[in-house]
């Protein structure tokens, strides 16, 4: 979900993979994309839906502050002073506890087998992998980790993604997909226990925050490099940013699936299409 953007450059250079799509999902990850996101730029793509593009871009260059003042310091501390080992434990326990949310959507979209790995996944994970800090199903050779939430839901229902919007803290989003953020909050197990007051082990609200500020850091820390070689490879960074998002959103509501397209070069541009087919020579 939020965060998406910069979920795929990790994925693309093997660094986070779906595991970590699943999870920059929610407000955590979305806080991190976009403090992620700003620079100057100009250009507009006449067949992209951004009719609120100056505001967009104000709010682009806000959020880039915030990063550099606070996410990217933060992340580069966290970086030098843990082993690998550690963070990755860490970015475990993250998508482990993002689970109920891709589970619910998961059966939202009658994606029934996809669920049943998905809270195939989390039970093993929570009892012999620590709470999640161990990836046990990932060892034993399950499929990797993927991300659903409501925005991909309401898609697949046929709900098209309205404008382009980069939100103050939340990043790159659409119409649709700022609805879905509202509405997966609903099916995070922490919100509700927040909501009604209930606390086991922790505040549940709390512990929410905690989680939150963790997912930033940790998220900003797997995108140092991939961030700062996008800032020096883009011309217009805004407009790269929004093309690469709403490429990506598609991406995941097609669940990766390869669009068909037809192909001229599997045509013989120099044969008659009427003339009859010669069966081959033996």
């Amino acid at each position: 979900m939020a965060g998406d953007l910069f979920v795929e450059i990790v994925a693309r250079r093997g660094r986070g993979g779906r595991g970590t799509a699943v999870l920059l999902r929610g407000i955590g990850g979305a806080l991190v994309a976009a403090a992620l996101l700003a620079v100057p730029a100009f250009a507009q793509d006449d067949d992209v839906n951004d009719p609120l593009e100056p505001l967009n871009r104000g709010i682009f260059q806000v959020n880039t502050v915030l990063d550099g003042l606070l996410l990217e310091p933060a992340a580069r501390m966290y970086r030098i002073a843990t082993p690998q080992f550690f963070r990755t434990g860490v970015s475990n326990f993250l998508a482990n506890l993002s689970t109920p949310v891709v589970f619910a959507n998961d059966l939202l979209q009658g994606e029934f087998q996809r669920a049943e790995l998905t809270l195939g996944r989390f039970m093993m994970n929570t009892i012999l992998g620590l709470g999640g800090l161990i990836d046990v199903g990932g060892k034993l050779g399950m499929p990797p980790r993927h991300s659903e939430d409501f925005g991909q839901t309401l898609a697949v229902y046929g709900s098209g993604p309205g404008p382009y919007l980069v939100l103050p803290l939340l990043g790159p989003s659409t119409g649709r997909d700022a609805v879905g953020r509202v509405v997966d909050l609903g099916f995070d197990p922490l919100t509700v226990l927040g909501a009604a007051g209930v606390g086991i082990f922790l505040d549940p609200t709390e512990f929410g925050l905690a989680r939150t500020g963790t997912q930033a850091l940790s998220f900003r820390e797997q995108t140092l490099d991939e961030y700062d070689e996008l800032k020096r490879s883009s011309i217009d960074l805004y407009a790269a940013v929004r093309t690469f998002y709403l490429q990506y959103r598609a991406n995941q509501i097609r669940n990766g699936a390869v669009v068909e397209s037809d192909d001229i070069y599997d045509e013989n541009l120099y044969e008659d299409p009427d003339a009859p087919v010669q069966a081959p020579l033996e």
